[in-house]
């Protein structure tokens, strides 16, 4: 004895006996369907292949669905605090003072042991990231928290893979940022499609928005971001001076340690702040200010 369920000129029969019946998918269409007390539910564009029962009869179902689209960001950048020819110290990461939780608004997580790395691919500390609307460059369209290595490669939470954002294929404005750094924007929308796209922001000034008053010439090839924001608004001030003296002699995960060597002291004020003051970000780092907000005068 078999039951019979016919959906849209395509029939298969259920052995009652076997209480099984073969896989296969459905390619178009997408309704219910009723046959003998049993009823099928299916849609189509769905990933999905799952089990459904009637009674003791048992339907696999196979799906098809479109995936969301996933963009990898390759970008690579430089600070100017810890800059030291082609390559950025990773003295926070020694005196195991970056922490495992972003100091951002997002506040994501990494395992301890990314710290473990060491030479080119050490990690230095974390860095803001946002992808903005090309109508404006002010819209934020995505933002993340990511880290970054001795090298000037921006990575994922797990230190080793490019940054992977979900919005559609189109142009964008690339924005990064830094809590005691001027955070910089592309002077022009970066086409993002599927796959890898590549964002070298250490090499072209002509790449930055403001040119050479957004980012540090390094004086060998290379492009850095301005140290010394240390209130995190925007701008190197007269402000952010008084705010690092009080702070001298202290150590740890500071904003006032503007080289990033885990302590704070004179050479932070006179050799990567008091140069910068005047300075400011020639956009508008909606991020950033937020963070400002939230964990000022650490």
């Amino acid at each position: 004895m078999k039951t019979i369920v016919t959906i849209l000129s395509m029939a298969f029969s259920i052995a009652v006996q076997a209480q099984s019946i073969e896989k296969f998918s459905i390619d178009s269409g997408g309704a219910s369907a009723s046959e003998g007390g049993i009823q099928i539910l299916y849609t189509i564009g769905e990933v999905n292949v799952q089990e459904l029962s009637a009674g003791n009869i048992q339907v696999s179902e196979g799906f098809i669905n479109p995936q969301q689209l996933l963009i990898k960001i390759d970008s690579k950048l430089f600070l100017q605090g810890p800059y030291n020819a082609g390559l950025m110290l990773d003295g926070l990461r020694t005196t195991g003072n970056i922490p495992t939780t972003s100091p951002y608004a997002d506040a994501i997580t990494c395992n301890a042991s990314v710290f473990t790395v060491t030479g080119a691919n050490a990690i230095i500390d974390w860095v803001w990231m946002e992808i903005r609307d090309s109508a404006d460059g002010t819209t934020v369209i995505a933002s993340m928290s990511a880290l970054l290595q001795a090298d000037g490669d921006v990575v994922a939470n797990d230190g080793i893979s490019p940054l992977i954002i979900n919005v559609p294929e189109g142009n964008y404005y690339f924005m990064v940022g830094h809590r005691n750094h001027l955070g910089v924007r592309t002077a022009n929308t970066v086409s993002l499609v599927g796959g890898t796209q590549s964002i070298d922001l250490t090499g072209n000034i002509a790449l930055i928005e403001g040119g050479n008053n957004a980012i540090a010439n390094m004086g060998d090839g290379n492009f850095a971001l301005f140290s010394g924001d240390f209130d995190g608004n925007g701008q190197v001030q007269n402000s952010d001076k008084v705010a690092v003296e009080i702070l001298r002699g202290t150590s740890g995960f500071s904003n006032a340690d503007l080289d990033m060597n885990s302590e704070v002291q004179n050479t932070d004020i006179q050799n990567k702040l008091s140069p910068n003051i005047g300075k400011g970000e020639q956009f508008t780092s909606k991020g950033l200010k937020l963070y400002a907000k939230l964990k000022k005068n650490n």
